[in-house]
């Protein structure tokens, strides 16, 4: 399956009109009731100090969507065996606040409130933990997706939502979204990369581009997780003997994404080497038994990655 029939936002929005009204039981998946996931915002100590973890509500995912390199019947098999599906599934957007020093690092923004209808709740997150936009000092941006960064601009006035902030984006992603190459995508993933190529566009001034395997902020790394998106990373942030990897989109849900790492999300641009980059996470996550947040795993999306074979398992934090 294509990035372009994976990340439709017309596809999404016909799944989310077509909603069902009650939760699959027994899934430890977000309800799919069409209502941001409750509560919006959950702290955590690490390192002596918080980590807050605030929901920007779910997106309505085809299962079609969680693995084009293996025929339909095998997914749709595989989820109904575990209480899924079978036509779509929930993925939380669990937005990382980080508190390293005096400052505080944003990683991602959200989808903002024009993408899909149930998602966009990060500003009444913040607003319910007590943090006003003004204090966010530094924003890392993991990719240039929808759910990941038209949280950063108010769609009522293309004002920047953290306007005190600093945009610490990979110079790989923001130079492909704002290449000619991109510019000339039709079809669906047209209105992706047009929106990518304008929030990177109103950022520019203010953001400081990355390279991978490199510290960026004390005590925060970023990994090169290449593949969901030319530039994508991944986080690793340490402090004294505590470590928490931030995986966004390099691992997608708590399901297929461990149970078959090697299955390719539609919406992975390189489904080879987002796997490979799938994997070689995962086995850091259990080999060095990593405290772990995913971006889109039910919220708060917190846990560890625990091997099985060739296979991993996800373990929520209680």
């Amino acid at each position: 399956m294509s990035i372009l029939d994976a990340i439709s936002r017309r596809a999404l929005l016909r799944a989310a009109g077509g909603l069902a009204a009650s939760a699959l039981p027994g899934t430890g998946w977000a309800q799919q009731t069409g209502q941001p996931p409750q509560p919006i915002q959950r702290r955590f100590p690490f390192a002596g100090q918080d980590l807050l973890v605030l929901s920007d509500g779910h997106l309505v995912v085809p299962t079609r969507m969680l693995a084009g390199n293996v025929p339909s019947a095998e997914v749709t098999s595989y989820l109904t065996r575990h209480g899924l599906g079978p036509d779509r599934v929930d993925f939380d957007i669990n937005v990382a606040l980080l508190q390293i020093g005096n400052e505080y690092v944003l990683i991602d923004a959200g989808a903002g409130g024009t993408w899909v209808p149930t998602a966009g709740q990060l500003a009444d997150s913040l607003e319910a933990a007590g943090i006003k936009p003004e204090a966010i000092g530094k924003v890392v941006v993991t990719h240039a997706h929808p759910d990941h960064i038209w949280g950063l601009i108010d769609e009522l006035d293309n004002s920047l939502r953290f306007p005190n902030a600093q945009y610490l984006v990979s110079a790989r992603e923001f130079e492909f979204w704002t290449s000619a190459e991109a510019a000339r995508y039709r079809g669906p993933i047209e209105g992706i990369a047009a929106g990518a190529r304008r929030v990177l566009t109103a950022i520019a001034e203010r953001t400081r581009r990355i390279r991978p395997d490199s510290e960026i902020v004390p005590g925060l790394v970023a990994i090169d997780t290449a593949g969901h998106t030319p530039g994508h990373i991944s986080l690793l942030l340490t402090s004294g003997s505590d470590k928490l990897l931030l995986t966004a989109d390099a691992v997608q849900n708590n399901h297929l994404a461990l149970a078959h790492p090697d299955w390719q999300p539609g919406a992975d641009m390189d489904g080879f080497r987002a796997a490979a980059s799938r994997r070689r996470l995962l086995d850091l996550a259990a080999t060095d038994q990593l405290k772990v947040l995913c971006y889109h795993i039910p919220f708060p999306g917190l846990g560890r990655i625990e091997r099985r074979g060739s296979a991993f398992l996800w373990a929520a934090e209680a």
